[in-house]
């Protein structure tokens, strides 16, 4: 009776020890250690170095907000979120008082180069293309006032999640186009 009971931690232990004992070796000597079974990563086309996991690609899209936040504008944060790219993302935002929003946004994918955010507040929409995986965020200027809409359409079978984060920031910390839904075509 106590080698049933002891059987299924026998088979845990070994398949756990079987897993670790298929690190693959990076490019620089050092093991990959994720986390994710061999069978769900797979390699960025062009980029035969680095496997996509989930973990990791979070990690990546938190440095490239935090670059594209080390800026002068030093927003004040109002919302963040992450979504995948399978699910999209389609965000109202209310945008009170005086100082101006800053929306960053930033993907990091499993083979997906690109992805389309619109912007949109009543009749006015821009859309835009987001490059995936890029070292510093996307940033788009949103004066206040009415509430306005972020949205990504949904990638079907897509791999890879889409972080944002919405801040005000000051009025002289404004840089280019100072509402990028209108799109200052100028």
């Amino acid at each position: 009776m106590r080698i049933r009971q002891f059987l299924p931690v026998y088979v845990a232990t070994i398949a756990l020890l079987a897993g670790c004992a298929e690190a693959k070796e990076e490019p620089n000597g050092a093991a990959d250690r994720s986390s994710a079974p061999a069978g769900r990563q797979s390699k960025q086309p062009g980029d035969g170095s680095r496997a996509w996991e989930p973990d990791d690609a979070m990690q990546r899209a938190e440095r490239a907000l935090k670059s594209a936040s080390d800026s002068d504008a030093r927003p004040e944060l109002v919302d963040t979120a992450s979504a995948f790219v399978a699910s999209g993302m389609d965000k109202k935002h209310k945008t009170p008082g005086d100082r101006p929003y800053l929306l960053s946004i930033t993907c990091d994918t499993d083979g997906i180069g690109e992805l389309t955010l619109t912007l949109s507040r009543g009749d006015q929409e821009q859309a835009y293309g987001i490059e995936c995986g890029d070292r510093e965020a996307d940033q788009f200027n949103i004066p206040a006032g009415k509430p306005f809409t972020a949205r990504v359409d949904p990638v079907k079978n897509g791999t890879g999640l889409i972080l944002w984060r919405l801040g005000t920031i000051a009025q002289d910390a404004v840089e280019g186009c100072d509402d990028d839904i209108d799109g200052c075509d100028g």
